[in-house]
């Protein structure tokens, strides 16, 4: 006898085997376990980087040529310590240059960086190595700040707590992002220049030092006459 479309259709739905119940507790468990993951990262990254300045920026900004020009001024800083140690001053960026330094000698360098144009700015406890850029390529001017760690001033930001007391040079790097900008002398954050720090800088996770405040000189009294 043929069905008729009045007639019920029966779906029967078979019960759970120990297998797919087993499954379905595995995914929930992994799902919470990547909740807590996720949720422990955040929490980390929070603390790792609790006391970024407003005018830091972690070197993940850096683009492909201006990574190989950071990384480039942080090798050579060794060589730069040992020429101030022999010479007892900051050696000139000609010199870095004709020692064959890159990023000062830009024929090691890609075609695409080799129009930086590198100036020195001593100031005897410290100095600024500038790279102007002249064609545009590196989309950035950089500059190279040491800081002997030893001198009685520091530029701002100053070191104090922020570095190791054993150091000799403070290294800082930072970051104007337009090409050919002229050198902004000792205050960078003022005049919107980035610190590239990298992501383990101890500058992130300590606090910053405050800045001391100058204590009066009381006016000398005269005796009356």
């Amino acid at each position: 006898m043929e069905q008729t479309a009045s007639e019920e259709r029966r779906i029967i739905v078979p019960p759970l085997d120990a297998r797919r119940e087993t499954l379905g507790v595995l995914v929930a468990i992994a799902v919470i376990i990547a909740l807590m993951a996720l949720r422990f990262s955040l929490t980390s990254d929070t603390e790792q980087f609790k006391y970024m300045r407003p005018y830091q920026r972690l070197d993940s900004i850096l683009d492909t040529e201006q990574r190989t020009v950071y990384q480039s001024l942080l090798a050579i800083v060794p060589e730069v310590e040992y020429l101030r140690d022999e010479e007892g001053d900051w050696p000139e960026a000609e010199l870095l240059e004709m020692d064959g330094l890159p990023p000062f000698d830009v024929n090691l360098l890609p075609p695409a960086l080799r129009g930086v144009v590198w100036t020195g700015h001593n100031n005897n406890s410290w100095i600024d190595y500038v790279g102007r850029d002249q064609t545009g390529d590196l989309g950035a001017t950089l500059l190279l700040r040491l800081i002997d760690l030893h001198a009685e001033y520091h530029p701002h930001p100053h070191p104090g707590i922020d570095y190791d007391p054993n150091m000799k040079v403070a290294v800082q790097i930072w970051m104007y992002p337009e090409t050919n900008r002229p050198y902004p002398g000792e205050r960078l954050p003022e005049a919107g220049w980035w610190w590239v720090v990298a992501p383990d800088d101890k500058t992130l996770t300590t606090p910053p030092q405050p800045t001391p405040t100058p204590t009066p000189t009381p006016a000398p009294t005269g005796e009356n006459t």
